[in-house]
């Protein structure tokens, strides 16, 4: 009888233990994220040279905001050739690797932007907090990270959001948000966020 009590308490406790660390083995895998991302991403995605400036940088961005551009880009409501031949190829396990990697990351210091108080005071009139996260670090419904984001990058997100090209969230196409505002106002968020850390 001890013998079977003592039993069933052990396998209670290996039962318990296997569901405390099975959410943590459903995670990706940061360190298989960081070996696929130096051969399949970091020669565009984690250069500060100026040749690079037009794409993001992917340091520091949220998992659930990687991983819903990811799908964008696998189920072609965004367009890049590149990216939606990776999103082909990548299994669901190598992008949540990938993501887990990039979310533990912070994006590079980089003296391109000082920001700007027009900049500040248009993203506080804009109210983009109220998405991105109160430090525009992104969030874990998806919404991606703008602090330290390249301004030239975000720039021309923000024109192709304007425009209708590219959705802006749940936004209508072109984003009526956006919709007044000039390339100058444009070009003074984008520097304001680029400023962010």
């Amino acid at each position: 009888m001890i013998d079977d009590r003592a039993r069933h308490a052990a396998a209670a406790a290996a039962l318990s233990g296997c569901l405390l660390v099975a959410p943590e083995a459903a995670a990706g895998d940061a360190a298989a994220g960081a070996r696929l991302a130096a051969v399949r991403c970091v020669s565009c995605h984690s250069s500060t040279q100026t040749i690079h400036a037009m794409l993001p940088l992917l340091e520091g961005q949220p998992k659930a905001a990687f991983l819903a551009q990811w799908r964008a880009f696998r189920e072609q409501t965004r367009t890049a050739p590149i990216m939606v031949g990776l999103a082909a190829e990548l299994s669901e396990r190598e992008v949540d690797d990938l993501a887990e990697h990039y979310a533990a990351l912070l994006p590079p210091r980089t003296e391109e932007s000082t920001g700007s108080d027009a900049g500040r005071a248009l993203a506080d009139r804009l109210q983009c907090a109220g998405c991105h996260g109160a430090a525009l670090q992104g969030t874990n419904a998806g919404a991606p990270r703008l602090a330290g984001q390249k301004a030239r990058y975000t720039a021309w997100s923000l024109r192709l959001m304007r425009g209708g090209t590219r959705s802006h969230g749940t936004a209508a196409k072109p984003d009526p948000q956006l919709a007044e505002l000039g390339n100058d106002e444009i070009e003074s968020l984008a520097e304001h966020f680029a400023s962010l850390r």
